[in-house]
């Protein structure tokens, strides 16, 4: 497996992942939201300042894309935020997710050391991400949709 930085070609792979997981890990109605988010990416300039503050990666397996996530660093709010981390459903438990996460949370402290690293999840993940260190914040029920609660967690 490679951790390399998302590409327009990834997007197709990206959300075959994203709809892997519906509807337990990701409601249905956020698609449309993640693929639009996708689209924005790839047209992020490779060049640009502010592109150490806003990433977005894939794992690549076999040559596809199995698995996404990134990280937004808000300068205002000293947060770096995990962005739409996921792994294609059939290889979960198989320390893709894992990896990819540690990748991201090396990057952040690399660049931005004293930022408070922050994400939200739902309840089927969040433990996923305290095995990682973070500390749920906040519960709001049916966040995402009936059923899907949101978890916001913050790494200890």
């Amino acid at each position: 497996m490679i951790i390399r930085p998302y590409l327009a070609t990834d997007k197709q792979d990206c959300l075959e992942a994203f709809k892997s997981n519906m509807p337990e890990y990701f409601a249905p109605a956020e698609l449309p939201d993640f693929e639009s988010w996708l689209e924005q990416q790839a047209t992020l300039p490779a060049n640009d300042e502010s592109k150490s503050r806003e990433q977005y990666f894939v794992a690549e397996l076999n040559g596809r894309a199995v698995g996404c996530g990134g990280y937004y660093i808000d300068l205002t709010t000293n947060k770096a935020i995990m962005t739409w981390g996921l792994v294609h459903r059939s290889l979960h438990l198989q320390g893709i997710g894992r990896q990819l996460f540690q990748y991201r949370i090396a990057i952040i402290k690399s660049i931005s050391p004293d930022s408070i690293i922050v994400l939200d999840t739902s309840q089927h993940a969040y433990p996923f991400f305290q095995k990682l260190g973070f500390v749920i914040t906040k519960i709001t029920r049916d966040f995402y949709a009936k059923g899907i609660d949101r978890y916001d967690m913050e790494l200890k």
